[in-house]
């Protein structure tokens, strides 16, 4: 091949590879990493912003979505907050802190499906959850609840009518529910069959209650840095997840992921008691119901 050919080849091959400089830079997305190898809590979540940011490929171009350290939840905000720090997406429940503060994509990842709580209980203690005896929010309101220090839900179950105790430490909350410094620790139903699966050994005596479940809409989104960045990355993440809500891909990957969960936990079949959560802003989706789910009406 005569050299004029293969220099001309040469430099069309640079000029459309990653690193040449017409090739545009990818959109980093990273996340908090796991915070060990058996960690998979947050698998579903992931999967689908990837889905999210493959589908906008065409338009945004290339990206990359890795872990980046394991920060606590405060840490992450902190990171997040300032734009400068090692994450640029994390996922946590919504806050007035971070709705002042961060950039949300507005979407429940998880349909809200965590905001249907069931509760961790002693298993001697099932009789005392007789549905005939316990038939309205008054009569639950008899029972304390246990829950983590600093977390949103403590205020929101306070503002309900209920009694709390605290816990500073995660691991130590359920050890309290066992030696009986409450009734009922309150948790999220796509957390309680690993958490309980998990202590089968060390704490045999709580179990999941059988017959009922709480609700108030605790919306869990994508969160981004605030500025340009920040929301460059945000809209990117929100077209291609409304894309998945528009073909049906984001309902595939929920009842994937999620439907062993609401199957094993009989959601549909307990009764529901609803309160509210007066620190959701005005900006929350409700009036979009593909992007919430009701164990009333599931599959």
């Amino acid at each position: 091949m005569p050299f004029g050919r293969v220099l001309c080849a040469v430099l069309l091959l640079l000029a459309g590879s990653p690193g040449s400089a017409g090739a545009p830079a990818p959109m980093r997305y990273i996340h908090p990493a796991p915070e060990s190898p058996l960690d998979v809590r947050y698998q579903y979540q992931w999967e689908i912003l990837r889905t999210a940011l493959e589908r906008t490929r065409r338009t945004w171009g290339p990206f990359t979505l890795e872990p980046g350290p394991l920060m606590s939840e405060k840490r992450q905000v902190v990171a997040l907050r300032s734009g400068s720090g090692p994450l640029t997406v994390i996922y946590l429940d919504t806050t007035p802190e971070l709705e002042r503060t961060l950039t949300p994509v507005r979407i429940p990842v998880d349909k809200d499906l965590g905001g249907y709580r069931v509760f961790l209980i002693r298993k001697a203690d099932q009789p005392r959850f007789d549905p005939d005896r316990i038939r309205t929010l008054d009569d639950l309101r008899t029972f304390t609840i246990g829950l983590g220090l600093g977390w949103i839900d403590v205020d929101i179950m306070r503002r309900a009518g209920f009694k709390v105790v605290t816990g500073s430490d995660y691991e130590g909350l359920f050890t309290m529910l066992a030696n009986r410094r409450f009734d009922i620790f309150l948790r999220a139903s796509v957390e309680i069959l690993d958490e309980v699966a998990q202590r089968r050994t060390t704490l045999p005596t709580v179990a999941i209650e059988a017959h009922f479940l709480l609700y108030y809409p605790l919306p869990r989104y994508f969160w981004f840095a605030p500025g340009p960045e920040g929301e460059r990355l945000a809209a990117r993440a929100r077209e291609g997840m409304m894309a998945m809500i528009e073909d049906g891909t984001y309902d595939r990957i929920f009842w994937k992921r999620q439907k062993d969960t609401i199957e094993r936990l009989h959601l549909r079949d307990r009764k529901m008691f609803r309160i509210d959560n007066p620190f959701l802003v005005p900006e929350t989706p409700f009036a979009d119901r593909r992007l919430w789910f009701d164990p009333r009406t599931t599959r």
